[in-house]
């Protein structure tokens, strides 16, 4: 199996749980316990970034891959997704009193005109589920990943988010793209949604001891990579390979992208208009992070939180800095 750089996973994304939660899947990804009960379906709502766009979701195939397999397991999913591209807008809202449109392209799909990924799980609390909340928020495919620090920017990682912050179990879940390999990205997509139907039914038998399918106020981002098995002699192309496990990982902090802001008028630094573009920071990645799973071609498991918490250590630095301030 192709052991890849840091580098050549960083020039891939600029190209296109954990203390509470820790389990580690092998190669074939998550198993039910042995002597467990079939696992029940579950209510789901369904998002991502992309949207839900084309007849059938044909110009967002991932998020279809992903609604089409967690049918397949039984489990009841409704889609609530932007009806434009809204790749990086984090965990963006619209104002109080925008007006926002929405359609129903097929029945249980959803769209929201131009909401952000956030306003389309807000939709979903407030008019899909209204007996209740769902059972589990499910953000993705997402090609591309969603690890360091553009977990802040995310689109996917913040709709996983805010299903968080209603109290809802919630997982966002990215596949690795490559632009000298596009069919390796488009083969994963069966198997990484598989892969979360698998995590699901682990994070079920799990729950049967304590009642939660996650630790209150967590949720997961996946990010599942392209690994490279031996070249096919006939057409000379890599093949898709199972990736070796799954690794919890902690998000590398750190800018990742440089911002390139190019004027296409006027001086740098001036009044104007730029075109904006982006650079990889080429640094390596620290150890049990997400970003050095991925190099090593497992699975990356992280645990994201809606309460923003930081360690002893800065707790103690902010007290004393508070106390400072009296």
């Amino acid at each position: 199996m192709m052991k890849r750089s840091v580098r050549a996973v960083r020039a891939a994304v600029c190209a296109a749980v954990v203390a509470a939660t820790v389990f580690v899947m092998g190669p074939a990804g998550a198993a039910p316990e042995p002597g467990a009960e079939a696992s029940r379906p579950l209510n789901i709502l369904l998002t991502n970034d992309d949207g839900w766009r084309g007849a059938g979701g044909a110009n967002t195939p991932y998020i279809v891959a992903l609604r089409d397999t967690l049918r397949a397991a039984g489990h009841h999913v409704v889609v609530a997704a932007p009806g434009t591209d809204q790749s990086g807008q984090g965990g963006r809202v619209s104002n109080r009193g925008q007006k926002l449109q929405v359609a129903e392209p097929e029945a249980n799909v959803w769209t929201v005109t131009p909401g952000s990924p956030s306003d389309s799980v807000y939709f979903g609390m407030d008019e899909l589920f209204p007996n209740g909340k769902p059972d589990l928020v499910v953000s993705g495919i997402n090609p591309g990943f969603n690890f360091g620090a553009l977990v802040n920017h995310s689109g996917t990682v913040n709709a996983a988010l805010t299903g968080v912050e209603f109290g809802v179990p919630a997982l966002a879940m990215s596949l690795e793209t490559q632009p000298d390999w596009p069919e390796g990205t488009r083969l994963a997509a069966r198997p990484a949604a598989s892969y979360v139907v698998d995590l699901i039914e682990l994070l079920e038998v799990r729950a049967r001891h304590d009642g939660r399918l996650m630790p209150r106020g967590v949720g997961l981002n996946i990010n599942y990579p392209l690994a490279e098995g031996p070249t096919d002699p006939t057409t000379g192309d890599p093949r898709l390979a199972t990736p070796q496990g799954t690794r919890p990982a902690t998000i590398q902090g750190g800018a990742f992208l440089v911002p390139d802001f190019t004027p296409d008028n006027g001086e740098a630094a001036g009044p104007g208009t730029y075109t904006m573009g982006y650079g990889a920071v080429d640094t390596s990645a620290d150890a049990g992070s997400d970003i050095k799973a991925i190099a090593d071609d497992y699975v990356s498991m992280s645990a994201i939180q809606d309460d923003h918490e930081v360690d002893g250590g800065t707790r103690g630095w902010l007290r004393s800095l508070a106390r400072g301030m009296r």
